[in-house]
């Protein structure tokens, strides 16, 4: 373009609820005043960086996204989320204990009860809840109390995480030997 590229045209509603002109701006056309328009009467998308579609059908630990989170973290049951970052050593460590503390809870029979995630933070914006500064940070979010997430603080071993989960759970939590 003969004076570079064009601006990126975004809104902001607060520090992190950003929307974003999709079309390019010209100021002849008509493109900024209709995002203008359908931003003040609400009818714009939020911007969130976030990962893509995810099949979670039957796993026990779900992948969250900044575009899934609020439908399978929804308050209707308690959430156990893993903020991570890939790069991160002590995540990749935690890895195995958390997956097998998914499948535990999962052969119990708890899908009614809570869901657990894993939610990679550089790959997508983290929910305004919750405070991420390391990696791994780990919540506990009770039912019913979605704006008011517990950071886990305990041991990383398989059989701390599921001992937190039963503790805190508000539901009854059974293990499949105890079935």
């Amino acid at each position: 373009e003969p004076n570079g590229p064009a601006p990126l045209v975004v809104a902001f509603t607060d520090p992190k609820t950003k929307y974003v002109m999709s079309e390019t701006f010209d100021p002849k056309g008509e493109a900024f005043t209709k995002f203008l328009t359908e931003f003040k009467a609400g009818n714009l998308e939020k911007h969130l960086k976030s990962e893509g579609e995810q099949d979670n059908e039957g796993k026990a630990n779900k992948v969250l996204t900044a575009r899934n989170f609020e439908s399978l973290v929804d308050g209707s049951k308690d959430a156990f989320v893993e903020f991570y970052a890939p790069w991160c050593g002590h995540c990749k460590s935690l890895a195995p204990q958390w997956e097998a503390m998914a499948e535990q809870l999962q052969e119990g029979g708890n899908e009614e009860n809570i869901v657990v995630g894993k939610f990679d933070a550089t790959a997508n914006d983290v929910p305004e809840q919750f405070e991420v500064q390391g990696f791994p940070t780990i919540y506990w979010v009770p039912k019913g109390q979605l704006n008011s997430p517990v950071k886990y603080q305990g041991g990383r071993s398989t059989e701390d995480l599921v001992k937190y989960a039963k503790e805190n759970a508000s539901g009854d939590i059974k293990l499949k030997d105890e079935l």
